[in-house]
């Protein structure tokens, strides 16, 4: 996924999981009344929430960043809903 696709699909609204090294990812973006923002977790652990895809991106979980997951994923390793 490049990181304009990465960036439509949360202006969208649209929720995207994503399996890297055997692992489930979510990012959903959560409008919300003071301030919208994007959350990103590895299914049923801690969740990192950011305001902008350019955070979004730059988050790491095991020395990866969320943008390099993505860029190396086959796309059936992404779903989008």
């Amino acid at each position: 996924m490049t990181r304009a696709e990465l960036k439509n699909y949360v202006e969208q609204g649209r929720e995207i999981e994503f399996e890297y090294n055997e692992k489930r990812y979510s990012i959903t973006y959560v409008p919300h009344d003071v301030r919208d923002y994007i959350s990103f977790c590895e299914f049923y652990k801690e969740t990192t929430e950011v305001c902008s895809v350019d955070e979004l991106e730059k988050v790491e979980r095991d020395g990866v960043t969320v943008m390099q997951m993505l860029e190396h994923l086959p796309k059936e390793k992404i779903w989008i809903f």
